[in-house]
């Protein structure tokens, strides 16, 4: 089959839709589909890949990709390819990474605050913060991106459950993001040393919840006089606030920040932790990191409301997002237990096959070829 993979974003760009664009075409070339990225990203150097990637084409050019192909694939909510399959009709299939069809700057986020996960709320709340103009054009954008989805897109696959019942879409099923989990099996530790009872692992911005977690780390210290240690893995925009508060509080010699690592600096700097915290403030999507550590064999604390908690399940626990207080109380609770962890370790190496890449790969074979074919969509063993 011919597959034209459409993404909004791409490498050299770093990040988990860029990561599911360049794995997902990876392995469909693999099994003897051709396959051609068109992706409006630059690149300063060529792209070494076994399927061609074709960057910031002319619209005649996209048109004749789209004539060539006989399916297209967007690997996320965007019009970027949308008025060529107008033109030229071919089957089209679209994973939602996001809520771009739900709210005007897609994530249900804004300057460092919840913002509502509906259209019109949406709109509104933009227009009260003195953005006419933005509210006006991204109002626009998400109802042509709703009435694309539902009138002209075959399927719409969500990344999870929690995506799928909050923001129903015509032609919907579920689809985990295949993430390559499997290298983080070298992150298991396996002589119970470590250097770090807690971590966090994922880019410093507000949505992420660092700061509740620095704050409920601070409360845990002070009821056990500063018996443990925090491990930040990542950077961002926030890091400079966060390092701020951390030395405030007098604990610069029980957290340490990294920076960004990638490779086996990363792998390296797994194996020595132990507990992971992911408190993300926003209703993630997906939560992809969950599903890598749950591979590196590490024991996880996560939000509640999101899809976190959905991918974790019983591997973890999960407390109200912001909540500092109860994330404290929850890190207590899993350190001071070591049955708990047992069992939510041994509950992971169950949940985790649910992620495994070449099954999730297989589910988008069947489906693209459903929907070549014209076939019903489901079931669809994901």
């Amino acid at each position: 089959m011919k597959i034209l993979l459409s993404t909004p974003v791409f490498k050299p760009m770093v990040g988990g839709i860029e990561t599911l664009a360049l794995n997902t075409a990876r392995h469909l070339t693999d099994r003897g589909h051709e396959v051609v990225v068109v992706t409006p990203i630059p690149s300063p150097e060529p792209d070494i890949e076994p399927f061609r990637v074709v960057r910031r084409a002319s619209p005649r050019e996209l048109l004749d990709w789209v004539r060539w192909s006989d399916l297209v694939f967007c690997n996320g909510a965007s019009l970027y390819i949308a008025p060529y399959t107008l033109v030229v009709d071919r089957p089209v299939v679209m994973r939602h990474d996001g809520y771009q069809v739900s709210c005007i700057e897609g994530a249900g986020w804004y300057d460092h605050g919840p913002a509502p996960l509906r259209p019109l709320p949406s709109f509104w709340y933009h227009l009260k913060r003195g953005h006419p103009g933005y509210a006006l054009r991204g109002i626009l954008k998400v109802m042509a991106l709703r009435l694309y989805a539902n009138r002209v897109v075959r399927a719409n696959v969500a990344i999870s459950d929690w995506m799928k019942d909050r923001h129903p879409l015509a032609n919907h099923l579920r689809i985990h993001n295949p993430f390559p989990i499997s290298k983080f099996a070298d992150a298991r530790n396996v002589d119970g040393q470590y250097d770090y009872d807690f971590f966090f692992l994922g880019r410093l911005i507000s949505e992420k919840g660092v700061d509740v977690l620095i704050d409920a780390f601070i409360r845990l210290q002070e009821r056990r006089d500063g018996a443990y240690r925090l491990c930040i893995i990542g950077d961002g925009p926030e890091r400079a606030t966060l390092e701020r508060r951390v030395e405030a509080a007098g604990l610069a010699s029980s957290v340490r920040f990294t920076g960004m690592l990638t490779g086996r600096a990363l792998i390296d700097a797994l194996y020595r932790c132990r507990i992971a915290v992911l408190p993300s403030t926003w209703e993630e999507p997906f939560g992809g990191v969950a599903t890598e550590l749950m591979a590196a064999g590490k024991n996880l604390i996560v939000s509640r409301d999101g899809a976190l908690s959905e991918l974790v399940g019983e591997a973890g626990l999960s407390v109200p997002n912001g909540d500092a207080e109860a994330l404290s109380l929850a890190m207590e609770r899993l350190i001071t237990d070591p049955e708990l962890r047992a069992r939510h370790l041994k509950s992971a190496e169950t949940i985790v096959t649910q992620f495994d890449e070449e099954r999730l790969i297989d589910a988008y074979e069947d489906l693209f070829l459903r929907v070549y074919h014209k076939q019903s969509i489901h079931p669809i063993k994901s």
